[in-house]
């Protein structure tokens, strides 16, 4: 019996080992919530305009819709902003984590803008 306690226990540390230390010395990315989806859309806009791959007037927008959808079968932030002057609306995609993943820029058709 207490040959087979031994056995039981050697084989629990075996298997425990593992688990316990594979994340030692890691923190988990911490997930992104509303706001800071929104700050991080705000920072990414201006180092966009920075690069020149987005005009300054980005950066007076307001946003309009941030929230969580599915991008190629992966859970993202999306923020939107409008401007109805150039009749564009700018979309940022951000992984849950905060990594800026693409942009794009979608013209706004008239029944889609009122």
């Amino acid at each position: 019996m207490i040959a087979f306690l031994r056995l039981i226990i050697i084989a629990s540390s075996l298997v425990l080992t593992p688990l316990v230390t594979a994340h030692e010395g890691h923190e988990h990315a911490k997930q992104l919530d509303q706001a800071s989806a929104i700050e991080a859309a705000s920072d990414k806009i201006g180092s966009l305009i920075e690069e020149g791959q987005l005009d300054p007037f980005w950066s007076a927008q307001e946003t309009t819709n941030a929230q969580i959808a599915r991008v190629n079968g992966l859970q993202n932030w999306i923020v939107s902003y409008l401007d109805s002057g150039s009749r564009q609306r700018l979309e940022l995609v951000f992984s849950m984590t905060g990594e800026f993943v693409s942009f794009s820029k979608i013209p706004v058709s008239d029944t889609a803008a009122n």
